[in-house]
């Protein structure tokens, strides 16, 4: 397979799929991809940042061991999205090591409701507690405690943590225990973490911490898709603006020998 620039992806859009991610990346404004060396581009293979899509028809033979290629070469850790019931069997078929399948979940902001009981929630934090901005520094200590791990799991790095990090944190003496923090791929697109440490947990903290996600969205009039992890986290958004778009099946595949 050969990688197209940003600028050589004119004729791809009939590959584009309802996923936005997708559409950014074959209108050539974000990501990489891949398509067939020879041939019409029937399929092909877009990253942006962990996300990788297969989109188009499923190829067979000396293709389909190239684009596997592809997909192993790049896409350790990553979220492997395929585009159709025939993907999902496709990779099941030609996934030659270590994987999992799990459910994410998308869901838009569609505008607080009611500001009011927003505000209210977050004059309500116990004493002792506060709510903040996500600090850059917080990106080593989070990502060394398993309940905030998947915070800094968003990232490849303290440096692009400290750059797109977006979200808040509940904090104590200092010490982050609770929040909702992601980074957004532009107005349109955003993956969002919802967390608490178990000692904190049952006091609406990262409900709270959510809510002043929906306060920055609504203050600037946009709408995006988000991208969370599970029920719990679909659950928590959709008391604060987000509706629930849609289920849809992820792969991971590991070629190291580091622990599932």
């Amino acid at each position: 397979m050969v990688e197209l620039g940003l600028n050589e992806r004119d004729g791809l859009e009939k590959l584009a799929t309802d996923d936005i991610l997708v559409r950014l990346a074959l209108a050539g404004k974000c990501g990489r991809v891949w398509i067939p060396a020879t041939g019409t581009a029937s399929y092909c293979v877009i990253k942006v940042y962990h996300y990788i899509y297969i989109v188009g028809v499923t190829p067979k033979k000396d293709r389909a061991v190239s684009l596997w290629g592809v997909i192993a070469r790049h896409g350790e850790g990553s979220y492997i999205i395929p585009a159709s019931e025939s993907w999902i069997d496709w990779l099941v078929e030609n996934i030659d090591c270590r994987y999992r399948n799990f459910s994410r979940y998308l869901l838009q902001f569609k505008g607080i409701e009611n500001r009011d009981l927003l505000v209210e929630l977050n004059g309500a934090l116990e004493e002792g507690l506060n709510i903040d901005k996500v600090k850059p520094q917080d990106y080593d200590i989070l990502s060394k405690d398993m309940w905030s791990e998947d915070f800094s799991a968003c990232f490849d790095n303290s440096e692009d943590f400290a750059k797109d990090a977006l979200g808040y944190m509940v904090y104590t003496d200092g010490a982050a225990v609770s929040g909702c923090v992601g980074r957004a791929y532009g107005d349109e697109f955003m993956e969002l973490v919802f967390a608490t440490n178990p000692e904190y947990r049952r006091r609406n903290l990262a409900l709270t911490a959510a809510s002043n996600i929906s306060f920055y969205l609504d203050d600037r009039q946009i709408n995006p898709y988000i991208d969370v992890r599970n029920q719990h986290s679909v659950e928590l958004a959709s008391r604060v603006g987000f509706e629930f778009i849609k289920e849809y099946q992820v792969f991971q595949i590991y070629n190291s020998d580091n622990e599932i």
